[in-house]
């Protein structure tokens, strides 16, 4: 496979990212090969992981957006194996797991306390185990490789899924004993406790396994380290990315490849320039819009709604649309062709002004891994799935909604299980709208196919998707350079 740690980077980065080119013996360079891992979480480019990429694999070819430009075809499904954000991201992630692998493959020589050698190979370890619950979750079964040492001529096989996650399951495990319960000061961001029980119980869930999803849950809820923010809207503030609610996070120093011991993941997005318009802000690409049928589906109460989105749009002819009526109200039908729909959970410091964006299009924007919501309603998922409606279930739902300045859930509707499972699966993309979240709840749901068909707003504009799109191919490069990579997939 193809990893890009290449001559093209600067030289300094070298140190950052592959520390057994110059030996790892100190504390300062066991800080610097962990930040380089962390790094790699927003890839080797600007747009790369969870820069960007990694956000429009799991959110355009749903129905919560609408693809434009380049990532029309991931919209569409009309992409095949050479389509630049999946071969970028296939990539980036591989180059991760290398970093992380590095400090693991060379910690061991540093000359530091064995407390503090422990804790930096469980943050790597996590990061090893995020890297694969990624990489399984876009293509399915991938090559495991679990070393920073390998032969250029050996040709891994994908692994079966159970072997991949059975390896995310161990190497948490191995992590947990070594990860601190709190948020550690002198290095703001770094993988803790709640973390690696917040990825278990995200693979449990992933798994249908209702009984650990509540389990992990619980153990996540009693560490007593997260609470939702009173205001909604506060969670998406840039500068307001170690509050809380957030349980782990892309941490970005909004310095073009800075390099920080504190920052952590020493880089920058640039996902706050692709979600605006042309004509609202000038120079904003646009690529990353919202779907009107999820703007409509919220209610006009939901603080959600009222504070997270933008309510005066236009569209491509440069038409003004008003989505709401002058008392707040939805309209029932817009006959002026797609509006751009934007949110405003990845604000631009420079919205709303006359500035070009293209000349500062690096920012601090805060991308979630795991926050407490998603905690609550995976509990609240898998009771009712254990045991169907009860007020243990209500509750968690409910801590949600009312934060959100919503009624109780109960209010809503006489629910039994069936439909108590779609309302929370409709309150999960009402709560993570372009969180990354929508692609893996589809699947889970089994409604993949049925919601995207039918997903943009135009009368009869229907997307040809199937069962076998659930998985991404493995970029044709790849499997050019290695023929075991190869399975049959229908679709592609």
């Amino acid at each position: 496979m193809i990893l890009t740690l290449s001559c093209t980077e600067l030289l300094e980065e070298d140190l950052y990212t592959n520390p057994s080119l110059s030996g790892l013996s100190t504390l300062e360079d066991a800080k610097y090969s962990l930040t380089g891992a962390y790094a790699g979480l927003l890839g080797n480019s600007n747009a790369g992981y969870y820069g960007r990429n990694y956000l429009y694999l799991r959110e355009i070819p749903t129905d919560n957006l609408l693809g434009t430009g380049q990532e029309r075809s991931l919209d569409d499904f009309s992409f095949d194996d050479n389509q630049i954000t999946l071969r970028n991201t296939y990539s980036d992630i591989y180059n991760m797991i290398l970093r992380a692998n590095i400090l693991l493959d060379n910690i061991d020589a540093a000359d530091i306390s064995l407390e503090l050698k422990n804790q930096f190979k469980a943050e790597a370890q996590y990061l090893v185990a995020l890297g694969y619950y990624d990489l399984s979750s876009l293509f399915g079964p991938v090559a495991l490789i679990t070393s920073s040492v390998n032969d250029i001529t050996n040709k891994p096989e994908r692994a079966t899924l159970a072997s991949i996650e059975n390896f995310i399951f161990t190497i948490l495990e191995t992590a947990i004993p070594n990860l601190s319960e709190t948020k550690l000061e002198d290095r703001p961001g770094a993988v803790t406790l709640g973390a690696a029980y917040a990825l278990k119980m995200k693979l449990h869930l992933r798994r249908k396994e209702w009984g650990k999803v509540v389990e992990y849950a619980d153990l996540i809820v009693n560490l007593g380290q997260y609470s939702l923010l009173p205001k909604v809207e506060d969670l998406y503030v840039i500068g307001n990315s170690d509050n809380s609610e957030i349980i782990f996070s892309v941490k970005t120093t909004g310095v073009p490849f800075g390099k920080s011991l504190n920052a952590l993941a020493a880089g920058s997005t640039d996902i706050a320039i692709h979600n605006y318009d042309w004509q609202n802000d000038y120079y904003g690409f646009g690529t990353f819009r919202g779907e009107l049928k999820v703007y409509y589906s919220y209610d006009p109460d939901d603080e959600r709604f009222k504070k997270l989105f933008r309510h005066q749009f236009f569209t491509r002819s440069g038409q003004s649309v008003a989505p709401l009526q002058e008392d707040g109200t939805k309209k029932p039908e817009i006959n002026k062709g797609q509006p751009f729909v934007y949110s405003n959970k990845y604000p631009h410091p420079l919205a709303g002004t006359q500035s070009d964006f293209r000349t500062d299009i690096y920012h601090a924007n805060t991308l979630f891994v795991s926050r407490y919501a998603e905690i609550l309603l995976a509990k609240a998922e898998a009771l009712n799935e254990l045991n169907g409606p009860s007020d243990d279930v209500y509750n968690l739902i409910n801590e949600v909604r009312n934060r959100s300045n919503l009624p109780n859930i109960q209010t809503t509707g006489n629910f039994d299980q069936n439909t108590l499972r779609s309302a929370i699966f409709q309150e999960r993309q009402w709560e993570f709208f372009m969180e990354g979240y929508r692609r893996e709840d589809l699947i889970r749901q089994g409604t993949f196919v049925e919601k995207i068909t039918n997903s943009h707003f135009k009368v009869n504009d229907i997307i040809d998707v199937q069962e076998c799109n659930q998985l991404y191919p493995i970029p044709g490069i790849e499997k050019s350079l290695n023929k075991n990579l190869i399975i049959p997939n229908n679709c592609y």
